[in-house]
């Protein structure tokens, strides 16, 4: 029987060049696969029937304050909590040196307290300077596409759909500028959660928290349009809502993730290319 050892030189000695992988025309015509981290949680959303809802939704008028999303799984509950706040216009940026965001989120692990939610609130916001429990399993944070997110509010608030040619220019409400998980600042270690069914693949409750976090970005829409047009705000259509992701301002831990993961990257690139044959 080979052992780990031989099966990774044997990948290493049969991986692509990079001149064959690593050109601008391959890359950019990836598509989604069966094999796609979040494709597979949202077949399993569906086929345990995962059970979503808001369970707090305490914002003001221009949509500051705080909400909780939870998700119920055949065997345990995780909840979204979202801080949104006004930021002065000189100090926004998408940049990795930002200090202030329109919204920051922990994925917490089971239901929180209004203790939790209090000590969140000190910390949450301030990102990496603040401090985080195990009971914490993601750190996050985003900011609104301006130009798209007023004219969502203010056309759903006149009773009509957005303009789908500039939702399709952008394709989200907000982006998020991080997504930390497995020990980061605190949070949960990877150990945690490593045993359960729903975490066991790749950047499942990273992706939850992305998941949650659309969830949120329409939601807030839809209720800040109810706010201004009143009886006369409608929400999204169906396919309008569908159509709308999650906008990504950084990838840095890339990086220094795909040099050090040589032969993973190989390995799913070689799986990637069996699926699309």
């Amino acid at each position: 029987m080979m052992s780990d050892s031989n099966l990774s030189n044997l990948s290493v000695e049969f991986m692509r060049p990079p001149e064959q992988v690593m050109r601008l025309d391959r890359m950019g015509s990836s598509h989604q696969t069966r094999l796609s981290f979040m494709r597979s949680l949202i077949r399993r959303m569906s086929r345990e029937n995962w059970k979503f809802e808001c369970l707090r939704r305490d914002i003001d008028n221009d949509g500051f304050g705080v909400s909780v999303y939870a998700v119920t799984t055949p065997l345990r509950t995780y909840s979204l909590i979202a801080f949104t706040q006004d930021i002065p216009p000189k100090k926004r940026t998408d940049r990795v040196i930002a200090e202030v965001w329109d919204a920051t989120f922990n994925l917490y692990d089971g239901i929180p307290t209004q203790a939790d939610i209090d000590y969140l609130a000190n910390n949450t916001p301030k990102q990496e300077g603040g401090r985080y429990r195990p009971s914490e399993l993601v750190l996050a944070r985003a900011n609104k596409s301006l130009r798209v997110f007023e004219h969502v509010i203010s056309t759903l608030a006149k009773g009509n759909q957005p303009d789908i040619e500039l939702l399709s220019s952008v394709g989200y409400l907000m982006r998020t500028t991080a997504v930390y998980g497995s020990g980061k600042f605190g949070c949960a270690d990877r150990a945690k959660i490593a045993d359960r069914e729903e975490c066991k693949g790749a950047f499942q409750i990273e992706l939850l928290a992305v998941y949650l976090i659309r969830w949120f970005t329409i939601d807030l829409a839809e209720h800040l349009a109810r706010k201004r047009g009143g009886d006369k705000a409608v929400k999204f259509e169906p396919h309008i809502r569908q159509f709308i992701g999650v906008g990504n301002a950084t990838g840095l831990g890339m990086a220094p993730f795909l040099l050090k993961h040589p032969v993973l990257i190989h390995n799913l690139a070689a799986k990637h290319s069996r699926c699309t044959a």
